[in-house]
């Protein structure tokens, strides 16, 4: 055995002996590609976490420069690194974390015009943005070019996450079946709604196992959105459903 694979075995050894990952799933997780879009409260936790699991091949995508307010939920940021592009920042500190780890990040924001360019080669994306503008054009993409979407939103105190698999079958909602008036309502952010540092690192970390259970071909219910109150620590699943009428993935 070469001393790159004894160091990929040792890093992994305690991932390697649960009986659901062994080394097969861990060269599963190694081999996998996902794109973060956003890499902010979400973002940064969930790419922490997937990085640490042993995910392959990362793709970061934020536009936005780190600001002071940031740093009480977006944890590997420093004052240092204020007025600094996100995305750049996180892949430098994912590298530190991981070598491993293959990572590109992209200082751009997702439009319509863009959208295929930068997500069209990876089969898991994770929807860390903050408004459902990016949210329903990414929602759009995913269903149209077959890509797992896990998507996830905060609220002071609240998380709400979802995977998304609308294309695989006629039962499968979208993020509109489920959020079919968003782009009618106020363009809320944590800039609006507030948000405290526990939950939005508890958010990325949702995401990033639902990533995992993916690719190791575990539970993953694309008819369930988790809700989870932080306060009172209590969790629900909520049954959705393909709305008939959606006119993103019932055409």
């Amino acid at each position: 055995m070469n001393k790159v694979k004894e160091k990929f075995i040792e890093r992994y050894s305690r991932q390697i002996i649960i009986d659901e990952i062994g080394i097969k799933g861990q060269e599963k997780i190694a081999n996998s590609c996902i794109t973060i879009v956003g890499c902010g409260g979400l973002g940064t936790s969930a790419a922490q976490y997937l990085s640490m699991s042993g995910v392959g091949n990362l793709t970061l995508i934020d536009n936005d420069e780190i600001v002071l307010s940031n740093l009480n939920r977006q944890t590997l940021f420093t004052e240092k690194d204020i007025g600094k592009n996100k995305s750049k920042v996180l892949s430098e500190k994912i590298k530190e974390l991981n070598a491993f780890v293959k990572i590109k990040n992209i200082d751009i924001k997702i439009t319509l015009e863009n959208i295929e360019k930068y997500l069209k080669k990876s089969v898991l994306i994770l929807d860390c943005t903050d408004n459902f503008e990016s949210k329903s054009l990414i929602n759009e993409f995913c269903h149209t070019n077959k890509k797992i979407l896990i998507s996830a939103a905060l609220q002071n105190f609240d998380i709400q996450a979802l995977a998304i698999a609308s294309w695989k079958n006629k039962e499968n909602p979208c993020y509109k079946c489920v959020f079919p008036n968003t782009l009618d309502d106020k363009q809320n952010s944590c800039d609006d709604m507030g948000i405290i540092s526990t939950v939005a690192g508890l958010g990325g970390i949702i995401q990033a196992n639902f990533a995992i259970n993916y690719i190791l071909g575990l539970n993953t219910n694309f008819k369930q959105l988790i809700l989870f109150d932080c306060v009172n620590l209590n969790l629900k699943k909520i049954v959705i459903k393909k709305n008939q009428k959606c006119e993103i993935c019932n055409i």
